[in-house]
């Protein structure tokens, strides 16, 4: 009894001198790096231990204490076999036993949002630290098939290329919005966002393999989170992406709120946008790095350096043509929320020459569009009707050297039947 009663107090000895406590523990996986996020009471000193060896990964928090609710051991994942909790007098230790060998990345956020200071552990594979170098999170490298460029009223031919016999595809990126530990939006229902967006554009990816000319590759093929830069990396420098598309659904407080809309990045920059409404979504989205542990700062000179390359190369207007294109489809069957192209400053198209579009599918906080976005047979309709507007625009805008550029004799002729179907 005694014993015991000594033990006590030399904890709350050692909780009263610590500074700080580690309150929660979060982590998930990407394919090329894991993640341990620790929610701390404030900004605590840490360091990567001189104890850490390639098997064993260690980072000490000087002034801090473990909450007495959480378990000593740590949830294996990803490169992560084991870890543990450890402490020599106000120090607390993380301890992660690795499968195989990955290298430590450890930096502290600030508050933000709803979040207060968090300590992040990022564990990026070997494997992929080449393709990493100026990343915390490695991109999957793929084969270079064309310099990707955006037509413009007069568009050049690709510069160093041999006249194509069949016509190169042209590659869209296909951006299923939020994933692992930002669940995006939630819906009445306990309906995830992050699974509605996957699975409306792992549609659209099966159904685009069926359409010649269209190469369609995803940014994420797994429910872990991307930085929204990252998003863009992927696409347009490892893919040479042509067109981009980031799939998301809709929320309001209102659950009344309901309706398709399609949005490109705003011409005037970060802070403006065509409606409250579009720049209340494009805060909301953009706060995405945030819950994902990641602080970028854009400033609007940098957007405004953005811009200017984009309405040189015209891509925000062939962005805003492939959006008319979209909604054309949308209105079919989907109700609009707006009917035309929204603008805000979303931080995930902020990427020069490519065309880039945010497609929100329905409100997920409309009890009645909830049950329609679940819906198998509903997401492969808006699939469909994403990829329906998508044609269109490639017919009517050939990028040179691209299958729709060589058959374009053909594809005013579908064209022609499509526009005579719609009547």
């Amino acid at each position: 009894m005694i014993r015991w009663v000594v033990v006590m107090l030399c904890l709350l000895v050692q909780m009263a001198q610590a500074d700080y406590q580690v309150s929660k523990v979060r982590s998930w996986q990407s394919p090329e790096h894991t993640r341990y996020v620790l929610d701390l009471s404030g900004p605590a000193t840490y360091l990567i231990s001189p104890d850490s060896t390639p098997g064993q990964v260690c980072v000490d928090l000087s002034s801090t204490t473990l909450n007495p609710d959480l378990p000593a051991e740590i949830k294996a994942r990803g490169v992560v076999s084991h870890g543990h909790w450890s402490t020599q007098g106000d120090t607390l230790r993380i301890s992660l036993d690795m499968k195989s060998e990955a290298s430590p990345m450890v930096f502290e956020l600030p508050p933000a949002g709803n979040s207060g200071y968090r300590l992040v552990i990022d564990l990026i594979d070997a494997t992929h630290e080449e393709t990493s170098a100026t990343t915390s999170v490695a991109l999957p490298t793929v084969t270079q098939t064309a310099p990707a460029t955006v037509p413009d009223s007069a568009p050049s031919a690709p510069v160093n290329q041999e006249k194509p016999t069949h016509g190169r595809d042209m590659v869209i990126a296909i951006d299923a919005g939020h994933g692992g530990q930002d669940t995006g939006a939630i819906g009445p229902g306990k309906i995830y966002e992050k699974n509605v967006t996957l699975a409306i554009a792992r549609s659209l990816r099966e159904q685009m393999l069926k359409v010649p000319g269209l190469k369609p590759v995803l940014t994420r093929s797994g429910d872990y989170f991307i930085p929204l830069a990252e998003r863009r990396e992927i696409a347009r420098r490892h893919y040479h992406a042509d067109i981009f598309i980031s799939i998301h659904a809709d929320a309001s407080p209102s659950a009344d709120a309901r309706g398709a809309s399609v949005f490109a990045l705003s011409l005037k920059g970060a802070n403006t946008a065509t409606s409250r409404f579009a720049r209340s979504l494009a805060e909301r989205e953009n706060n995405a790095d945030a819950v994902g542990g990641i602080t970028v700062n854009e400033h609007d000179g940098t957007l405004a350096n953005v811009l200017a390359d984009m309405v040189v190369e015209g891509s925000l207007e062939h962005s805003l043509r492939l959006g008319r294109d979209i909604i054309g489809e949308l209105k079919g069957f989907s109700p609009l929320h707006s009917s035309h192209v929204e603008q805000a400053g979303f931080a995930v198209l902020k990427e020069p020459g490519m065309v880039s579009l945010l497609v929100e599918n329905g409100f997920i906080t409309n009890p009645s569009e909830e049950k329609h976005l679940k819906n198998s047979a509903y997401q492969h309709r808006l699939a469909h009707a994403i990829l329906e507007g998508l044609q269109r625009y490639c017919q009517h805008n050939p990028l040179p050297g691209t299958w729709f550029a060589l058959h374009r004799e053909d594809s005013s002729r579908v064209s022609a039947t499509l526009d005579t179907a719609a009547r």
